[in-house]
């Protein structure tokens, strides 16, 4: 496996990177729930889980960790895309190499080593590959083992959803659970968990019910508003300006 290698001035270049990346290719990125991750506990160490349709998800993952200032961030990484990104080692990913039960348990061994510091907050995808956020969720093992050999420990679900409204690039959307303590996890409770945020989730967005989010990033003007933001600036009618199309 490769463990991580967090360095916090490499981190800080990579990051700022990430989010350049994000502000380039995103209209903005809108979440919920963001009070949980915010009030996560420092006692006790934190095995998150998300939803995984999308390659900007881990991305999106490493953004977020800049909002918990009092835990450790690591995030367990498929090792095929870990070896095309070893620099992702830096931020705090691990692999797993889902294709050898011997060398996943080596990971799960290390992963189990990170969680016993209170500080540690490890990100998971319980589906281990890709897939379309409309379909079932099937959880692999791996999560459910760590959850009872971490019983004090806190899991966190998360979902998101990517899609374009009247703007030049798409959103992101995210949705995060109540923390609830590990030792009522079960892979059951992991599926529902977030399904329950999905189908919340997708009706929100269908529904344009934004009231619980908050903009966590925003990106540069579109073409046509900079355009428009042009012609109220000399024309006097800036006030009546808005961001959005």
């Amino acid at each position: 496996m490769i463990p991580a290698q967090k360095d916090p001035f490499r981190d800080s270049l990579l990051y700022w990177f990430l989010k350049c990346m994000l502000r380039n290719n995103f209209h903005a990125i809108r979440a919920a729930g963001m009070e949980h991750l915010r009030g996560l506990e420092r006692t006790r160490p934190v095995i998150a889980f998300a939803n995984h349709s999308n390659w900007w998800d881990g991305v999106i993952i490493f953004y977020l960790s800049r909002c918990q200032k009092g835990k450790d961030f690591y995030c367990m990484m498929e090792e095929k895309q870990m070896k095309h990104y070893p620099f992702l080692s830096w931020l705090g990913a691990f692999s797993v190499d889902l294709e050898n039960s011997l060398r996943a348990a080596g990971t799960i061994r290390y992963t189990c080593g990170l969680l016993r510091q209170s500080r540690t907050l490890i990100w998971i995808f319980p589906q281990g590959v890709m897939g379309s956020p409309h379909e079932p969720i099937e959880p692999r093992p791996g999560i459910d083992f760590l959850s009872k050999r971490f019983p004090n420990a806190l899991m966190l679900p998360m979902v998101m959803q990517f899609g374009f409204e009247r703007e030049q690039h798409p959103f992101a959307y995210l949705r995060m659970g109540k923390p609830y303590i590990a030792a009522d996890n079960t892979d059951q409770r992991i599926e529902q968990s977030l399904t329950g945020l999905l189908q919340q989730l997708h009706s929100d967005v269908k529904a344009q019910d934004f009231l619980e989010y908050e903009t966590v990033l925003t990106a540069g003007l579109s073409m046509n508003k900079r355009w428009e933001w042009v012609k109220r600036f000399f024309t006097g009618k800036l006030k009546g300006f808005s961001r959005e199309n």
